[in-house]
């Protein structure tokens, strides 16, 4: 919370800004310098207001993300105490042994992952609460995993059917079509037998009659309950290791397949962990093929969340996440680099097998530390040292067995879980210092306008001649030749190939009209990504590059040339930020927009959509692919009848001409 002390002082200033506002817009003639003055302080109030709300979040979110299997969730259950001490069978020395190891509560199993996203929450008592798939959309699934089954033994590439171990895992579950393994000995030789029942269902029955069974045996109109109770008959931390493995592989049979776990876990549990200290903790879906997620936008653009991207030690920063890092982090405007946290997960001794740490864990992490910032640099992305954090939640355990090395204790392994959010707490202090520090900034400079002189000639006749520059640069199409739009449709297909490699991906699209909410997918979002530019040289980001670098420049060297510009124009240049990210996710927007109306009606009943649909299982002329079949329908439909190139380019127009005038309103001029 805010001390009482900055509340006021930000109340005041907030005051002192309208009063001077006021006081220059009652004025007789409002010339160019007015315009500036007006248009500065109404910067400052705008932004104090968005400081104020920042400043005010009593508890973070942390949101952890990254790719599928890299020990996310292991990390999140040792960082927040959802461990405990459990017997299983090891074999040690070629013998099986019954052992007491540390496991996590929220295990799945050994490579295994959790089937969507898990929100952990501090609360009275223990309880799971899912949000559920519907009836539909389970029913969908179970259809995939039919298809997964019946083209199983296909080796080719395209037309093998792909679907997710977790999936896989829940639909096996409430069909209960399963694997079954048996011993078969064979003299003194003995050899394990493994038997699928959709297999066998399907070689009996065929692809309909095994649907026909997998639907009746799953009884999805049954599964209504959402919500499932810590019952005090047995220890609390074995309720939920085994509630939430049930929940998580659809083991039980009055629930649904979760789309999202909420798990609130009670004090009892909760004691010595630093849960309570945020607002929650988010456990978000792993990263497949396609890391830039819509899910995960909402994360990323709330200020009132941390978002720690899981990278491996070996591969940090690993390539999914480079990539969504990169498409939010080429935003000038949003200061995403002040909430984003690159967590590196060592495993096995790595940091002290790093070439140069001559064995020595801290000197390990920190030429890794380097290796990731240089990183940064060569992609152009501002990221602070200090969010580049190192957890290794196995590190004082012992390499046979998951239980603490003789030479270590609590104290070890709590010291570095104390370091670590200690780290995250300071991600929020050094968040809230720079913004401290911004409301100086802002009352410095008020008090330097409110007591400024007024420009001399040179000074506005400078402002006048940046003014026509900019003007110069209102019509993008004299500066962008149109060539550059005419092959998007093309290589947003080739983008939609590439990523979705699987024929039944693709399928699963096209049998949901363009979203497979499963994975995530949603075709729609992809293409408002693709055309603003992943990166900053691909799409609208690389054509309008040199207009917004001239812009730029125009605006700095007002600042360099002119001494009583120096605190005047550069909230100018922080609003041309904002202006540009605005014209970007504009265009994006638009993109979107106009893909959802033009594969509109989003039913069967569109010829377009069950021409897609229709591609599964249709015969193929020599040479044809289904991949090529599919990006040809699309093609013929996103080019006909208001060519998707030409819109792109249309809109890509008429928001530059907007974000210019909007530039020149700065400055009072049209």
């Amino acid at each position: 919370m805010l001390t009482i002390q900055w509340q006021d002082e930000i109340t005041s200033l907030q005051q002192s800004l309208r009063r001077e506002i006021n006081k220059i817009s009652d004025s007789s003639e409002i010339n160019i310098i007015k315009h500036i003055c007006i248009n500065n302080l109404k910067s400052k109030l705008e932004r104090l207001e968005e400081i104020e709300k920042i400043l005010n979040i009593e508890k973070y979110k942390t949101v952890f993300i990254g790719t599928i299997g890299q020990g996310k969730t292991t990390a999140i259950c040792h960082l927040f105490n959802l461990i405990g001490e459990f017997k299983v069978s090891k074999t040690l020395g070629g013998k099986t042994k019954d052992v007491i190891e540390t496991k996590e509560l929220l295990s799945t199993g050994a490579g295994r992952t959790t089937i969507c996203e898990v929100v952990l929450k501090a609360s009275e008592k223990t309880y799971i609460e899912i949000e559920p798939y519907t009836v539909d959309e389970m029913e969908n699934l179970i259809f995939e995993f039919c298809d997964f089954i019946a083209n199983k033994d296909n080796l080719h590439s395209e037309n093998k059917t792909i679907i997710s171990q977790e999936i896989e895992r829940a639909i096996r579950n409430i069909t209960e079509i399963k694997i079954t393994s048996k011993t078969v000995y064979d003299g003194d030789n003995k050899s394990i037998s493994r038997t699928d029942l959709g297999k066998v269902l399907f070689d009996e029955l065929g692809l309909e009659g095994l649907k026909k069974i997998a639907l009746n045996n799953a009884n999805l109109e049954c599964r209504t309950y959402k919500i499932i109770e810590f019952d005090n008959q047995s220890q609390e931390k074995e309720w939920i290791k085994n509630t939430f493995a049930a929940i998580n592989s659809v083991q039980l049979k009055e629930f649904a397949i979760p789309k999202k776990i909420y798990l609130y876990v009670s004090n009892n549990i909760l004691s010595g962990s630093n849960l309570y200290q945020f607002d929650s903790v988010v456990d978000t879906k792993g990263l497949d093929e396609n890391p830039i997620r819509q899910d995960l936008q909402r994360y990323i653009d709330s200020q009132d969340t941390i978002c720690l991207f899981v990278t491996p030690f070996n591969a940090a920063p690993e390539a999914n996440i480079a990539k969504l890092m990169g498409y939010h982090l080429t935003s000038k405007s949003k200061e995403f680099h002040h909430r984003f946290v690159t967590l590196v997960l060592p495993h096995k001794h790595e940091p002290e097998k790093t070439n140069g740490s001559d064995g020595s864990w801290d000197l390990g992490i920190q030429i890794k530390k380097e290796e990731i910032q240089a990183t940064f640099r060569h992609l152009n992305l501002d990221f602070f040292p200090e969010n580049i954090l190192f957890y290794d939640s196995l590190r004082y355990y012992r390499d046979d067995i998951v239980k603490l090395n003789d030479i270590y204790d609590e104290e070890d392994v709590q010291a570095d879980k104390n370091e670590f959010i200690k780290a995250i707490a300071d991600v929020v202090k050094r968040r809230r210092n720079i913004l401290l520090d911004e409301i100086k900034s802002i009352k410095d400079s008020f008090g330097k306008i409110k007591n400024g002189d007024t420009l001399t000639g040179a000074e506005t006749q400078a402002i006048e001649n940046a003014v026509q520059n900019i003007k110069s640069w209102r019509e993008l199409g004299k500066r962008v030749p149109s060539f550059v739009y005419q092959d998007f449709v093309d290589k947003y297909l080739e983008y939609y190939r590439t990523t979705y490699k699987a024929w039944n991906t693709k399928h699963a699209i096209h049998r949901n009209f363009g979203y497979y909410e499963p994975r995530d997918i949603d075709i729609y979002y992809d293409a408002k990504v693709f055309a603003e530019g992943i990166y900053e040289d691909e799409m609208l980001k690389k054509f309008t590059k040199e207009a917004k670098l001239e812009i730029e420049n125009v605006l700095y060297e007002l600042i360099s040339a002119h001494e009583s510009l120096k605190t005047l124009i550069p909230e100018l240049v922080k609003e041309f930020y904002i202006l540009y990210d605005d014209f970007i996710y504009e265009v994006g927007t638009a993109i979107e927009k106009e893909l959802t109306r033009k594969l509109s009606p989003h039913s069967e009943d569109s010829p377009f959509w069950k021409a897609l649909i229709s591609e599964k299982g249709k015969e193929k002329k020599k040479g044809e692919t289904f991949a090529g079949n599919v990006c040809e329908i699309f093609k013929r439909e996103l080019e006909f009848e208001g060519n998707l190139n030409k819109f792109f380019q249309s809109k890509s127009e008429e928001f530059w001409k907007e974000l210019i005038n909007k530039v020149l309103a700065f400055f009072g001029q049209k």
